[in-house]
């Protein structure tokens, strides 16, 4: 068989195989995750391997189980704390009392008013309190929140499948610790299987290291925001700064997005009380504690995560999100540092020749 035969073949069967992974993308999906939850989770498995009671030690796959057990209770007690104070903030803002909101700000408004008159921003026959008031009945009307609960339960059912499939797999990945490994190298050709072994095993160190500093950031955020707006007595406080803290999962444009909802949770719970004079300083106290939370994230905690444990520079790592982000929104945000470690070894064992990818590798 000569060259270009056996060309024709492999780029068949590479394009045959590419078809299977995007028909059956859910599964792939799947199996990413519960990859990646394996990572997150083999030092988990560890700790409790190496516990002994006497001369007796824990099974390989109870030391699993616990570890499965730790990570979706973790995922659990999260959601057993934080979906009762989420329901009840829906409640607080199906509630608030559009026309007492509409007569402190007719007062508060007529002089902004009569400014947008002049100029013909605002009809002279429309109040700038009725149309901000009808746009804030939209947002906050029960048939909002109904349609956002008509879409959790359609969601539902495949969110559980979708569960259950990566906890399936996630279990041998761990109890199997090269399964994940051995699967890719079943399917590469024998002459590269030593470098694709090199890969995989230098992609999963840096991103155990990668997902463990990232689950620092984001307690450490949550801690700092939640610790601050408690000082500061934000209503609220405790879902605000953790979902402000959770946000910063979104590389430059998780926090901005925090600090808005942030803005927006705790306006409505000071609009509800009626103390409509506190508005402005909750919203200050607000951007403050985030602003100051943020500065150390920038400064201390980032070029920790994303440039010492990935080994890129951050000018390098600000490049590459904003790339990704253009190119697949924010889940491209999300995934771009990930994605990019895990390019830069493959390119380095099979690109390394080229001065341009040796710059970019040979810290790796």
């Amino acid at each position: 068989m000569n060259n270009i035969t056996k060309n024709i073949i492999g780029g068949i069967i590479i394009a045959f195989v590419l078809f299977l992974m995007w028909y059956f993308s859910t599964l792939v999906i799947y199996t990413l995750i519960a990859a990646v939850l394996s990572i997150v989770g083999r030092p988990i498995v560890r700790f409790f391997d190496k516990i002994r009671f006497r001369n007796l030690k824990l099974p390989h796959f109870l030391s699993v189980m616990f570890a499965l057990i730790v990570i979706v209770g973790s995922v659990f007690l999260l959601a057993a704390i934080f979906v009762p104070l989420i329901i009840n903030q829906a409640k607080v803002i199906a509630d608030i009392d559009v026309n007492a909101i509409s007569a402190d700000m007719r007062l508060r408004l007529k002089g902004v008013q009569d400014v947008l008159h002049q100029y013909g921003i605002l009809r002279y026959y429309e109040n700038l309190d009725t149309v901000l008031i009808s746009k804030a009945k939209e947002i906050v009307s029960l048939s909002t929140f109904s349609d956002i609960l008509g879409s959790i339960v359609n969601i539902a059912s495949n969110l559980f499948i979708g569960m259950f499939s990566v906890i399936f797999i996630s279990f041998f990945f761990l109890k199997e610790e090269h399964l994940f490994s051995n699967i890719i190298l079943i399917m590469t050709p024998e002459k590269s299987q030593d470098k694709i072994s090199v890969i995989l095993r230098d992609t999963r160190l840096l991103l155990s290291r990668y997902f463990s500093g990232v689950c620092f950031q984001l307690f450490v955020m949550m801690t700092l925001e939640v610790t601050g707006l408690s000082i500061f007595g934000v209503p609220n406080a405790l879902l605000i700064g953790t979902f402000g803290g959770m946000m910063n999962i979104i590389p430059y444009l998780g926090p901005l997005i925090g600090a808005t909802a942030g803005i927006l949770l705790g306006v409505s719970s000071i609009v509800s009380m009626g103390n409509y004079q506190d508005i402005i300083p909750i919203a200050l106290i607000i951007i403050g504690v985030f602003s100051f939370a943020n500065l150390i994230d920038n400064f201390v905690i980032q070029p920790f995560v994303f440039s010492n444990r990935v080994k890129a520079h951050p000018l390098e790592i600000f490049f590459v999100v904003l790339m990704a982000g253009s190119m697949a929104g924010v889940p491209g945000m999300i995934l771009a540092i990930p994605l990019y470690t895990v390019l830069r070894v493959i390119a380095r064992e099979f690109f390394d020749k080229f001065s341009v990818i040796h710059t970019l590798t040979k810290n790796l």
